[in-house]
């Protein structure tokens, strides 16, 4: 479950309550994709803390499974993150910005490290900083098929990374054209395994306290520290 944690970072934080398709007017037109993602980053930009229930569908390719999850989804800038897992077993990540716990209550273990060597991606880290520049990280352009031709609703965007970068080789937002939020993402790593996430009930800049991304191991629990590469 490990490598979910900056694969997710770097797929939810553009998203925002889902709004309905049908709200719009049929005779709208879509807009230029360099507006949506203006816009998008527009949003971003006023984001300083968030928080949310997700849900999440990994499919591994080589194995041919899938691991579904779900549980909640907290954001704070600078550097502050949190996901409690409820499904499919308790997990939390939290950092305050300069260390990660990786904690189990299964397995009564919590592994311990610097977030600068949890994150092999740049990418969430550049975001927890307040950069939403899009188009300085990916290459960026809009999906075209039989679902989204002519479509005056939604966008998908179609992300490549400018830079190589570990986790990620491709990642698609799908974007209310009505409130320039993204209602899905899918994040494609290098092995051809797709992460899925989804939010509701996502509530922005609610004024999180610092304490949310506190932690401290409960007693009895293993503390293990990785070892520096």
């Amino acid at each position: 479950m490990g490598r979910v944690v900056p694969v997710m970072l770097c797929g939810v934080l553009s998203l925002a309550p889902q709004a309905s398709r049908l709200s719009l007017a049929a005779t709208a037109v879509a807009p230029d994709v360099n507006e949506v993602v203006d816009k998008l980053q527009a949003t971003c930009a006023r984001t300083q803390d968030l928080s949310a229930q997700f849900k999440q569908i990994v499919a591994y390719r080589s194995l041919g499974t899938e691991q579904q999850g779900s549980g909640l989804f907290m954001v704070k800038r600078p550097g502050k993150i949190l996901w409690r897992y409820e499904r499919p077993e308790p997990r939390l990540f939290v950092t305050d910005g300069k260390t990660l716990w990786d904690y189990s209550p299964i397995d009564k273990q919590v592994r311990v490290q610097e977030v600068s060597e949890a994150f092999a991606s740049r990418v969430p880290l550049s975001f927890l900083a307040g950069d939403c520049q899009l188009r300085r990280e990916f290459a960026v352009s809009a999906v075209e098929n039989a679902a989204t031709r002519g479509a005056t609703s939604f966008m998908i965007l179609d992300l490549r990374p400018r830079h190589s970068e570990a986790g990620i080789a491709r990642m698609l937002l799908e974007v209310n054209l009505q409130t320039y939020t993204v209602e899905k993402t899918t994040v494609f790593d290098a092995a051809g395994n797709t992460t899925v996430i989804a939010l509701t009930g996502l509530k922005l800049n609610s004024g999180l306290s610092d304490q949310e991304f506190e932690f401290a191991p409960p007693a009895g629990v293993t503390v293990v520290t990785p070892p520096r590469p």
